[in-house]
């Protein structure tokens, strides 16, 4: 499933960014060439949407996230990271989930290059979240002073999404002091 129609891939115009409140200061832009590598990980997990569909046990290969918050880290007053993908698509995450060793920037799955459908050239994988928080096509994070409220969670869903909670939606952030 997904919002929009597939985009095309040009990877002479493919580029992913860290910026907003980095520790430096900087907008950090690295190419398909300088992306492709980076170190890579595999993750056995899940795909859980909030509509209560699951894709059970996919193996998941890319760079995972942490390495790009390690070269690229947020200043210490950054409360999430609004990610973002084509389109403008985007979801607000914590820190905690970006960093999470089970969090890919996934190019791979099940083996195989991911399609063009599932999000090639690269698709955000957070295990533990809904998948609205994992976009496709993703392109990008922007650390945040202060929580923005991402595609999904402008229309009602919960700004964290932790699938073992079931958090799907914005009236259940109240019901989980110290969350969301």
């Amino acid at each position: 499933m997904h919002y929009g129609r597939v985009p095309r891939f040009r990877p002479e115009r493919w580029s992913l960014v860290v910026e907003g409140a980095t520790r430096d200061g900087e907008r950090h832009q690295l190419d398909y060439e300088e992306f492709g590598g980076l170190p890579r990980a595999r993750v056995r997990s899940d795909l859980h949407c909030a509509a209560r569909w699951s894709v059970l046990d996919n193996e998941w290969e890319g760079v995972p996230a942490r390495e790009l918050v390690e070269r690229h880290p947020p200043a210490d007053d950054v409360v999430a990271a609004l990610v973002y993908a084509e389109y403008g698509y985007s979801a607000t995450v914590r820190i905690e989930d970006l960093t999470s060793p089970r969090t890919l920037l996934a190019t791979h799955r099940g083996g195989q290059p991911l399609t063009p459908e599932h999000g090639f050239p690269v698709r955000l994988v957070l295990p533990h979240l809904y998948s609205w928080k994992g976009p496709k096509w993703f392109r990008g994070w922007e650390y945040l002073t202060e929580v923005k409220r991402g595609f999904w969670e402008e229309r009602g869903y919960h700004a964290v999404g932790d699938c073992w909670r079931q958090e799907r939606y914005a009236y259940q952030e109240d019901e989980a002091p110290g969350r969301g």
